[in-house]
């Protein structure tokens, strides 16, 4: 059918862009499994979330697999079902998340069953019971201690006295009994089978957040010596924020990663010293000093847009802050690093820095500027500097910074042997350097 020059047309099953339902499942469907191809090749090749992930979905189908048959062949159920869906559940990314999942479950199905048994004996089954009974379980369901498994309390009512009246005796017991043996096999599966230790991501990712800001500052500095427009500041601006953003998720891996040493026979055989505490202040500090980076950022912003008509600062001025910027930014590559060497050197980049920004400031103060309403621009450059200097310098103590200097935990032969030492047997002493955060 024609209908006029530059008038879209469409046919059956055909979108704006003139392509068909079937070209974009077809699409979808290879991006999708080319999605899974790279997750599987780098779950293979090296440890990391992908493989973690694997581990997780291949430990959840067999605590469920053995959950199924000691249903069928040691309790006789007639519906093996409540044991594997307890164990399939459960699995979870630590070991206490694991424990406290079966826990929650448990709970759950008790107190459904028990609402039903109490609701089919007083009152019996009938359309007036069922409305308030639900809406009982409904709301104890939201119990935020029952967690994602409250669901199961109004699960279990409806179950329970839609098939058996609530008061098969057996039924309760049984159902009972399954959900508790499904959650402690999940939860010993979880155990045995490489109990889930998430060490490395977190060292990971807190090194890489300290050298995003490394690099942001180094590339501020070089900008202001070189020159920079509107669009190079919006570009620090949006990198200082992204760091600031991506600060909770590094903080929720560290925490992952401390919690997944608890309870966790892995770690119990061979213990790795880490100082989570650290770790944290180092990522608190980074995020505290972006709002500093960010307003160095916005002020240049404003400085190089002209609808601001905020006049920018000379160029002697920005080149001599811009070595600060690169004190500054030094001093953060050697920061959280648990070596009196390296504490000392943070400290002296940042007293340099300190001082270059004294200088400045009594100079904006003491000089006549050549822009008078220039004035705001070079305040705010020097206070926000100075700011994240000081921040920097009173943390610096606190934080620590994970090192690539050998494997943080020991071998399991040095382990056992350092039993034996302890025992009163001969050892090889320890490989002290290998368990600590120093460089």
């Amino acid at each position: 059918m024609t209908v006029g020059p530059g008038t879209p047309v469409y046919g059956p099953g055909m979108d704006e862009s003139g392509e068909s339902w079937r070209q974009r499942a077809r699409d979808k469907t290879r991006k999708t499994t080319a999605g899974w191809l790279r997750a599987s090749r780098a779950a293979l090749a090296s440890a990391g979330p992908e493989r973690d992930a694997g581990l997780l979905m291949l430990k959840a189908a067999i605590a469920t697999v053995i959950a199924w048959q000691f249903s069928v062949r040691v309790l006789d159920s007639p519906t093996p079902f409540y044991a594997p869906m307890a164990a399939l559940l459960v699995v979870d990314r630590t070991m206490i998340r694991s424990m406290w999942a079966s826990t929650q479950r448990v709970a759950a199905v008790v107190v459904g069953m028990s609402v039903a048994w109490l609701v089919g004996s007083v009152f019996g089954v009938h359309w007036w019971s069922m409305v308030p009974v639900l809406l009982l379980a409904l709301l104890m369901a939201r119990w935020h201690r029952l967690g994602d498994h409250g669901i199961q309390v109004p699960t279990m009512v409806l179950l329970s006295l839609l098939t058996v009246g609530g008061t098969d005796v057996d039924f309760t017991y049984l159902t009972i009994i399954e959900t508790i043996v499904g959650g402690v096999i999940g939860v010993a599966t979880n155990a045995v089978v490489l109990a889930p230790l998430h060490i490395q991501q977190p060292r990971e990712e807190v090194h890489a957040l300290t050298s995003r800001v490394h690099r942001l500052l180094t590339d501020m500095g070089e900008g202001l010596r070189q020159g920079w427009d509107a669009d190079r500041a919006r570009r620090w601006y949006d990198a200082s924020s992204e760091i600031v953003q991506a600060a909770p998720t590094v903080l929720e891996a560290i925490e992952t990663g401390r919690e997944s040493t608890k309870f966790n026979p892995r770690h119990d055989l061979r213990p790795a010293q880490i100082d989570w505490v650290g770790y944290e202040r180092t990522v608190e500090t980074i995020r505290r000093t972006q709002w500093q980076v960010s307003g160095i950022a916005r002020t240049l912003v404003d400085a190089a847009d002209e609808a601001e008509r905020q006049p920018a600062p000379t160029p002697a001025f920005l080149e001599r802050y811009a070595g600060a910027l690169d004190e500054i930014g030094t001093a953060i590559e050697h920061f959280g690093i648990r070596d009196e060497a390296e504490q000392e050197a943070v400290q002296r980049h940042l007293d340099v820095a300190i001082a270059t920004l004294d200088e400045l400031g009594a100079e904006v103060r003491e000089t006549p500027l050549d822009d008078p309403h220039a004035w705001p621009a070079y305040g705010a450059l020097i206070l926000d500097a100075q700011r994240l200097a000081r921040e920097l310098a009173a943390k610096k103590d606190e934080a620590t910074v994970p090192t690539d200097t050998g494997p943080l935990r020991l071998p399991l032969g040095e382990r056992l042997g350092l039993a034996g030492q302890a025992r009163g047997l001969t050892a090889a002493p320890p490989r002290d350097a290998e368990l600590t955060e120093r460089p």
